[in-house]
């Protein structure tokens, strides 16, 4: 009993990793029952191995072979790296023509590729329909954090995040069963930046009232505008609370 009680002590709950590597909870139950990250169920419950969790987020970070000459050390830090430095108004899709989940897909990929962030959209578009068809990444409430379940640094020429907004809506899988508005392609290259900001945009958008400023936003300097205000207010708390 005292070694059971000994291991089970060792195991991360949800809300206790969240906190651990700076991201919302749901996107950690997305990534744990996708099988991005080594999870287990015990009793119903995930649980995580810090140390398990660790070892995965220095393989992720160094890029296996798709990066043999970046340094991890010159892989910057995703939990302090401005929002501004990977979106700009070039980032922006202020009304997707997409009428269905691959269409966005092709669409968001189209933008990346067209301003050079990306070296080969048909492999990032085929990984991240493959990612989709997993679980769907979209979110109660109207948003979808797109991605690849594996990052592949050699085809990704600068890490990027690419919004995209529908007027109408698409049917992305959401939880809610609603349409999805708001979509976040991320193509970050590295776990050690992905990770972070993708709990930075989920800390946002949960905010509905943010959701509806960016579905209402008139123009795409006001999109970005929002994001990066929001990105800055959230920074600050989490600092000042001593979670940076």
């Amino acid at each position: 009993m005292n070694k059971q009680q000994s291991g089970e002590e060792r195991l991360l709950t949800v809300r206790e990793l969240a906190d651990y590597m700076q991201m919302n909870e749901r996107t950690v139950l997305k990534l744990a029952g996708s099988g991005a990250l080594p999870a287990a169920k015990i009793g119903g419950q995930w649980r995580f191995k810090r140390e398990v969790i660790d070892a995965w987020l220095a393989e992720e970070m160094q890029g296996g072979e798709d990066d043999e000459n970046l340094e991890l050390a010159e892989v910057p830090d995703g939990a302090g790296m401005p929002l501004v430095d990977l979106l700009d108004e070039k980032s922006i899709i202020s009304e997707l023509e997409a009428k269905d989940k691959v269409g966005a897909i092709e669409m968001l990929a189209a933008r990346a590729f067209s301003n050079g962030w990306l070296k080969d959209k048909p492999w990032f578009v085929g990984a991240v329909v493959e990612r989709e068809a997993l679980a769907s990444t979209a979110m109660d409430g109207g948003v979808a954090f797109l991605h690849t379940r594996q990052r592949n640094a050699k085809k990704i020429a600068r890490p990027f995040i690419v919004v995209g907004r529908s007027h109408q809506g698409i049917d992305f899988g959401a939880p809610d069963g609603k349409p999805t508005y708001l979509f976040f392609l991320l193509g970050l290259k590295f776990d050690k930046l992905h990770l972070p900001i993708l709990g930075r945009l989920a800390r946002i958008l949960k905010r509905p009232e943010i959701v509806r400023t960016l579905r209402a936003a008139p123009t795409l300097q006001r999109i970005r505008d929002t994001l990066l205000h929001e990105d800055q207010r959230s920074l600050a708390a989490s600092s000042k609370n001593g979670r940076t």
